[in-house]
């Protein structure tokens, strides 16, 4: 996809330029826009047909600040224990050595046991070290340290692939502690030569590193003794180039031996810690070359805003893009969204041996987005047909199903003691087996209505957020909230987010959600299709809870009810209102008294049951009782479900190319 043209411009927009800061500082000219966002000022072209500046993204890229720093910080901590309990280890088998007595033999079970005593005392010591290491300010340091000193921790390495004016990498780099390096890349020449002058424009300067520069290599190519050190020079870079290309240049992981390097291969360039991906559109072209170029723990941050295919408005480009087929006109066709886009990373992942870890995911506005962390983990490979579901979806009403595609005890209970317990304690079976459809839970059709189903899918049914990371990161807006802005140890937040408070309200909400069911109903829906009046959202969560079920909110839909109640039960708690509640008679028409509604399975000129007589004559199973327990629905002081974030708000129509050009030339002639 990139061609050496693609290269030479490349080394061409890197070169010195001849303007000075001074100058970039100037007055912008009449073409353009001054804008200032976070700790940047950026100059953007005021036509509709260029690189543009949205500012509703601006809450994407406040979160990607946050989650990104948060990360730098979990990643620091995560290798000063790796070394320490390498270091505590290596200390305690020495000392036991010394005073072990010669000859002296043990048995497995004494052998066992004294493994045990090492790995407690090993636990037992980092635990104790680590509490006084100041992890912020280590990982402050990491930015600065050398990238080959293998006694240090290096600094973040960050690609921005489809950067466009490059605000979003500026506000990584002075805003995000331990970012060593930052690529800056974009197809678009235009795009790269007004992030070098929004660089210059920010005093950056001294901070660019020319794209062509050589990676630092401290192995020779045939000294097979230690593996080749390849590194990324410190600061800015910026770079015209094909993102898919950039990222699959950096597939080739660091730890390979020079020797089994072939002369292409030589020109691999190291892997990085954090990729970004936000395309105008789908993110799906990108993602096999992302997967591959992030290092094992790692962190992607992917942006898609195609959610008239994701969000089933156009099924056949959704399933040509994801493999995965959405419902259409579904109440829950954010989370669904969001469940696609993470079952095709975890699908591109699994061809390399590899599994994703979600740690946010998250609606917002007209777009969706992810963070999760990649591994080389052969184990979860293993276990991904666990994570991955079918939807059942009756076509009469919003009853639904989510079944797994695949079985295992063993892998079940690991992934969730509490949800696949062993209370017979016996040796759970290790053996992969089918899922099962609605049938083999005894509804062959829709209990409900007597309805088909229609099938969706494959999803993601697995957790969408780590919650340790998400209470983190509330518990730093809520202290950063009180001191101007800025987390008052130094860790990220370091610079004022604009939208701190839609961010609290949206993570709050995050936080409040089961982890373990997948998509929810919404209230008005059911109560819509029985012609009720809408049960009071308390009343209706109290009814769930008194009956012993879980129930929680989605941060997206207000009239989200997310439980683990089954459809009957749900449909019970309407049915349970309705007596009291009477919903109003609809009208049928002539047509629909005779059976000619499209639909209906009655015989011709026959008269059948509407929806909503289906559902109440059925047969109440559960004692529904609407009483609101004491502090029940007491929540935490947040914005939930923020308005609009401007008027008019929604995606920008896409930058064109012819006149791209003429905006630099006209910017040019004014200076």
């Amino acid at each position: 996809m990139s061609t050496t043209k693609d290269n030479e411009t490349a080394k061409t927009t890197t070169t010195t330029t001849t303007t000075t800061t001074a100058e970039a500082a100037s007055a912008p000219p009449t073409t353009h826009q001054l804008i200032t966002e976070g700790s940047i000022t950026m100059l953007y072209p005021q036509s509709e047909n260029s690189v543009f500046y949205n500012p509703v993204q601006i809450q994407n890229r406040d979160l990607s600040i946050l989650m990104i720093g948060m990360y730098a910080q979990r990643r620091v901590e995560k290798r000063w224990e790796q070394r320490r309990r390498k270091e505590v280890r290596r200390e305690l088998i020495e000392a036991n050595a010394r005073t072990a007595t010669t000859g002296e033999t043990m048995t497995k079970e004494e052998r066992k046991e004294r493994n045990a005593r090492l790995e407690k005392e090993i636990e037992e010591r980092v635990r104790n070290d680590k509490a006084s290491v100041d992890f912020v300010a280590l990982t402050k340091q990491s930015a600065q340290n050398d990238a080959a000193d293998e006694s240090s921790i290096p600094g973040l390495t960050v690609l921005d692939a489809l950067a466009a004016s490059g605000l979003r990498s500026l506000r990584y780099w002075k805003e995000v502690p331990g970012v060593r390096t930052v690529v800056v890349n974009d197809l678009d020449p235009v795009a790269i030569e007004l992030a070098q002058q929004n660089v210059l424009r920010n005093g950056l300067v001294d901070s660019l590193v020319p794209a062509d520069t050589p990676q630092n290599n401290t192995a020779d190519m045939h000294d097979d003794k230690q593996p080749s050190s390849l590194r990324r020079p410190k600061g800015i870079v910026l770079q015209v180039g094909d993102a898919a290309h950039e990222m699959y240049l950096s597939r080739l992981p660091p730890d390979s031996y020079p020797s089994q390097r072939s002369v292409a291969q030589r020109l691999q360039k190291p892997q990085y810690d954090v990729i970004d991906l936000d395309p105008y559109g789908s993110a799906s072209p990108f993602l096999d070359a992302a997967i591959q170029a992030v290092v094992s723990g790692g962190m992607l941050a992917i942006t898609c805003t195609d959610m008239a295919a994701l969000g089933g408005s156009h099924p056949e480009t959704c399933y040509g893009r994801y493999a995965s087929f959405p419902v259409q006109r579904a109440g829950y066709l954010q989370e669904l969204a969001l469940r696609i886009l993470l079952y095709q990373l975890s699908v591109v992942a699994g061809r390399y041996g590899r599994s994703i870890r979600p740690v946010l995911s998250v609606g917002m506005a007209f777009y969706c987005r992810v963070f999760v962390e990649v591994y080389d983990d052969k184990a979860g490979v293993n276990n991904l047909s666990l994570m991955h579901g079918h939807l059942f979806q009756s076509t009469q009403c919003s009853s639904f199903h989510v079944t797994p595609i695949g079985t295992n005890e063993l892998g079940n209970h690991q992934l969730d003691p509490e949800k696949y317990p062993n209370p017979s304690n016996r040796k759970l079976s290790n053996v992969y087996k089918n899922g099962r459809g609605p049938c083999d839970l005894g509804e062959p059709v829709c209990r409900e209505t007597g309805a088909s189903y229609k099938i969706g899918g494959p999803l993601w049914i697995g957790p969408l957020h780590d919650f340790d990371v998400v209470n983190d990161a509330i518990a730093r807006l809520e202290a950063a909230q009180n001191n101007e802005g800025v987390e008052p140890s130094g860790a990220s937040p370091v610079f004022p987010l604009h939208t701190a408070t839609t961010l609290h309200g949206l993570l709050v909400s995050v936080s409040e959600e089961l982890p373990d069911v997948p998509l929810f109903h919404t209230l008005t829906a059911l109560c819509s299709a029985v012609n009720s009046c809408t049960i009071p959202m308390l009343s209706f969560r109290a009814a769930l809870v008194n009956a012993g079920y879980r129930v929680s909110a989605y941060h997206k839909e207000p009239q989200a009810v997310k439980t683990d109640a089954p459809n009957h039960v749900v449909w019970d708690v309407v049915r349970a209102w309705c007596k009291d509640h009477p919903p109003n008679i609809r009208k049928e028409s002539k047509r629909h008294k005779k059976g000619e509604e499209p639909g209906s399975n009655a015989p011709p000129n026959q008269p059948h049951l509407d929806i909503a007589t289906k559902i109440l004559s059925n047969e109440m199973k559960t004692e529904v009782d609407f009483t609101i327990p004491k502090g029940f629905g007491v929540k935490r002081k947040a914005r939930r479900y923020a308005g609009n974030p401007e008027a008019h708000w929604g995606p920008k129509k896409a930058a064109s190319g012819k006149n791209k050009r003429k905006l630099v030339d006209d910017h040019e002639a004014d200076r």
